[in-house]
């Protein structure tokens, strides 16, 4: 039998394999430690990509009112938006874009982040933090509102009693939810002191 333990790990562009002893008279250069160590160095030094991580910066409070741009956007153009150029059918997945469900660009990507970060936090004016905790449940509680609605919306005519009526009755609850949405990241923005753009 033998006590040889091989250990590998994979990190995107490059893979680290190392053969470790168990024993603890091993003579083998590596140890398990060591192994895990250098798993999680080259892991953390392969990074994200660019434009994942620039959207998620969680220090970027900038993304708040570009991210309100793009709700007001959506709700002004909510019927061209919201409807397939092709066929003229109903595309409701196209509401989770603009509130940064679906791409990794959209400011409002991963934004529970940045509005959870200490940073952002700090700069709420103490007397008002309550009003900062609500707003941004509320917002939270929205955003996932609209993400059931929205993907609900998107397979209405292929449930029982489906058809078109249920994806526009979803969708329309979902266009409510944006509209409470963009309400609380309005306020959001105020209580940062940020300038809505």
């Amino acid at each position: 039998e033998s006590d040889e333990m091989v250990a590998a790990v994979m990190v995107p562009g490059c893979a680290l394999l190392v053969a470790a002893l168990s024993s603890p008279l091993s003579l083998a250069p590596f140890s398990r430690r060591a192994v895990l160590a250098t798993g999680a160095a080259a892991l953390f030094s392969a990074g994200a990509p660019n434009s994942a991580s620039a959207a998620a910066n969680v220090k970027d409070l900038t993304r708040l009112p570009a991210g309100l741009n793009e709700i007001n956007y959506l709700l002004e153009n909510w019927e061209k938006e919201t409807t397939n150029p092709n066929s003229g059918d109903a595309d409701p997945d196209r509401v989770r874009i603009f509130v940064g469900l679906r791409s990794t660009t959209s400011p409002l990507f991963q934004v529970e982040k940045l509005l959870a970060a200490p940073t952002t936090q700090d700069k709420v004016d103490p007397d008002r933090f309550d009003e900062w905790i609500t707003a941004t449940e509320e917002f939270n509680s929205h955003i996932n509102k609209i993400n059931e609605l929205a993907y609900t919306s998107s397979f209405g005519e292929y449930n029982p009693g489906g058809g078109k009526d249920q994806v526009a009755k979803y969708l329309n609850l979902a266009k409510e939810e944006v509209v409470l949405a963009r309400d609380s990241l309005a306020l959001l923005i105020d209580l940062l002191g940020l300038d809505k753009q």
